[in-house]
């Protein structure tokens, strides 16, 4: 990829719509637990990610940031 600074990536947006969605984004072996989100937008381990996540009939959108810890 480029080096240098990464350019900034913006926020993602995730909706889980139902429990077995959840089970199944949910990765609890990571420490602390992580969530595999599908994007095109192109990372690299290490980088910070801000997305906004609405939990199946919630209206509200929560405030999460991150890290990039697994690419596939």
């Amino acid at each position: 990829m480029n080096q240098g600074a990464s350019p900034r990536q913006g926020i993602l947006s995730l909706t889980i719509k139902d429990k077995s969605a959840l089970y199944a984004a949910y990765m609890p072996f990571i420490k602390g637990g992580g969530l595999f989100i599908p994007t095109k937008k192109e990372y690299e381990l290490g980088d910070e990610v801000f997305m906004l996540l609405t939990l199946m009939d919630d209206t509200e959108k929560i405030p999460v940031a991150g890290k990039i810890v697994w690419i596939t």
